[in-house]
């Protein structure tokens, strides 16, 4: 008999990016950030037990070409495929070659030539595969087992037969696991079924149910079903004017999950985000509440179990929650955010969320909430560090200065990433403020991109024009997207430029006195917040005003320092 061997650990795959030629690659570490393979990879799929006690995962070189690597980060089968995707259910993951499609098992040895034009993954013993004639369904082996001539194909599920288009343009039907037709070509669309045996199909706009009879549950009535998930739910949407309704139905087509104020559209890791816009948590499939509305930000689920949330008791705090409810706080001010401000979160297939350091390292955090490794780059960008848990150097990699950047907070900012002319908080504010005193007078247009280009202004902006010399000594613009995902965003951009309005404010008293008394201030321009605190220097009048205004659910904050005609 022979001995049962545990599979280990998988390893975590963690970028290390830079800018051209150099680009973002990826490398293996363990649990505690000790090297597996330093960073010569473009990409790294999930691992899966190689059935022997081992690991092993697609992963591809630098020039893009796909392979297979053991859990020590070995290459099993070289790079040499155009794509390969991850193991599925079946043991087997797909890759393509030569612009055809194939299976691959565990060992990385194709199982399956490349010869389909298209291949899905094994759902329950059968795959959906297309070849020049159509599509069809494969076994393990390859052997397309019904059709090959349908025009679509949609997988098994785990009862019931399967969705196909006979032709192009014409109706769907079902077909059982022999091939033979089981409910006949009759829908506009159909979807697969679920455990409960219920198949959402589709009748010119609107969806219904059948059971796998092709017997009605639910006539259609639905603007949109979603196939149904391993929950036994499907996503909904329904209703006319006064009454629409979204949420999740079960397999008789009954309304289990509504939404009221914010709900995700899937479960995920069988639970489902819900929130009022201020604070969110998760309920069951059944709708009771799994863990409480305590978090002001918190992505779904990922595999691993662990989400990325933020608790707001006064002041903004993230860290890692799991599905058991318990948090982990983090030591670090923020997740990564992506070009456009989302949270990047945990990955999928690596099961790690990097989080931003305060020294500008990008630190990835395992599903525990435990430091596994940080990315450091130098200060200008010439170099870049791999360090473990423990901040040993595990890898370094050098190239042209600029090459590598640290990572700065974007949402959770400090007061002088919002500044826009850094002498005057950086250095001597009064000594700016004395150089804007001695520049001659000339019309501004405060809050435009460009104060002083006057061409094109209506009648509303010439109300607005000021004489002397503006700076904008700093900004921020937040999207009206921004401010509802993150609900603390405000709060703390408000805090933060009350810090950079009152330093200098006091800096200027130092060199300039006492200013004049509150009601006799001057306002550049009003919005729907402002500030202003005036000094009377000989004939000028300097100004340090703060401006805020809301517009389309946006808002728009800037500071500036202005020397006016008195």
């Amino acid at each position: 008999m022979t001995p049962h061997r545990p599979v280990p650990s998988a390893p975590y795959a963690v970028p290390v990016a830079g800018g051209a030629p150099v680009g973002t690659r990826v490398a293996l570490v363990d649990a505690a950030g000790a090297l597996v393979r330093a960073p010569d990879l473009s990409a790294v799929g999930p691992f899966h037990p190689d059935g022997h006690g081992g690991l092993v995962a697609p992963a591809a070189d630098p020039a893009g070409l796909w392979g297979y690597l053991d859990g020590r980060g070995r290459w099993i089968n070289g790079p040499g495929l155009e794509w390969a995707g991850a193991f599925d259910g079946a043991g087997l993951s797909r890759f393509r070659r030569a612009g055809l499609f194939g299976y691959a098992d565990p060992s990385g040895d194709p199982v399956v030539a490349a010869r389909f034009t298209g291949a899905e993954e094994f759902h329950h013993g059968l795959a959906v595969v297309r070849t020049e004639d159509g599509a069809g369904y494969a076994d393990p082996t390859g052997r397309v087992v019904i059709g090959g001539g349908f025009d679509a194909a949609g997988r098994f599920g785990p009862v019931g037969p399967a969705p196909v288009r006979p032709v192009a343009g014409g109706a769907c039907g079902y077909v059982d696991r022999e091939g033979r037709p089981a409910i006949p070509a009759r829908f506009d669309g159909a979807r697969p079924f679920g455990a409960g045996g219920a198949a959402p199909v589709r009748i010119g706009e609107l969806w219904g149910l059948v059971d796998t009879a092709g017997e009605w549950i639910v006539e259609p009535s639905f603007r949109l079903l979603e196939p149904f998930d391993e929950n036994g739910l499907a996503y909904a949407i329904g209703g006319g004017p006064g009454d629409s309704f979204a949420g999740f139905v079960d397999c008789r087509g009954e309304l289990v999950l509504r939404r009221d104020g914010e709900m995700d559209d899937r479960l995920w890791c069988g639970l489902l985000k819900v929130g009022n816009g201020f604070a969110r948590g998760f309920v069951d499939p059944a709708g009771r509440r799994a863990i409480a509305p305590h978090y002001a930000w918190v992505e779904r689920f990922s595999p691993c179990g662990a989400a990325v949330a933020c608790v707001d008791d006064g002041a903004p705090g993230w860290g890692v929650l799991r599905t058991d409810g318990s948090f982990t706080p983090s030591a670090h001010r923020e997740p990564l955010t992506d070009a456009d401000g989302w949270v990047v979160g945990f990955d999928d297939a690596t099961g790690l969320a990097p989080f931003v350091a305060g020294d500008g390292a990008l630190v990835h955090v395992d599903a525990e909430g435990r430091d596994v490794c940080r990315v450091e780059a130098s200060g200008d960008g010439a170099s870049v560090a791999l360090r473990d848990a423990a901040g040993r150097t595990v890898w370094e990699g050098a190239a042209a200065p600029g090459t590598f950047e640290r990572a700065w907070p974007q949402l959770l900012c400090d007061a002088g990433q919002y500044v826009d002319h850094t002498p005057v908080w950086e250095g001597d504010a009064a000594a700016v403020a004395a150089e804007l005193l001695e520049r001659a007078p000339q019309s501004f247009l405060p809050g435009a991109t460009d104060p002083y280009d006057l061409d094109g202004l209506d009648e509303d902006d010439e109300e607005h024009l000021c004489r002397g010399a503006v700076l904008l000594v700093a900004s921020a613009f937040l999207e009206a997207e921004a401010l509802a995902e993150y609900p603390f965003l405000q709060d703390w951009t408000d805090a933060r430029f009350a810090e950079l309005y009152d330093t200098l404010a006091q800096r200027l008293r130092a060199g300039y006195g006492p200013p004049l008394p509150d009601d006799r201030a001057v306002f550049l321009r009003r919005g729907d917040g402002e500030r202003s605190v005036t000094w009377q220097v000989g004939d000028r009048l300097l100004v340090l005003q703060e401006w805020a205004v809301i517009g389309d659910g946006d808002m728009e904050t800037e500071i500036w320092l202005a020397a006016l005609e008195a």
